[in-house]
C-alpha cells in the first residue's frame, strides 16, 4: 500500500476515501445514526 502525505492528498482523493469510509461505517455500525455519520464526514472534509 502506498502512503500519501497529508499535504499531498488531493481533494478528489479525500472525497473518495471519505465515501469508502462512510459506506463501510453504514454497513457495519448500525448503532450510529445517519446524521451522526454525516457530522463526522463534515469534520473530516
Amino acid at each position: 500500500m502506498k502512503q500519501i502525505k497529508k499535504e499531498e492528498r488531493s481533494k478528489k482523493l479525500i472525497k473518495e476515501l471519505l465515501n469508502v469510509w462512510e459506506s463501510s461505517v453504514r454497513a457495519t455500525h448500525n448503532f450510529l445514526y445517519i446524521r451522526k455519520v454525516k457530522q463526522i464526514v463534515l469534520k473530516l472534509n
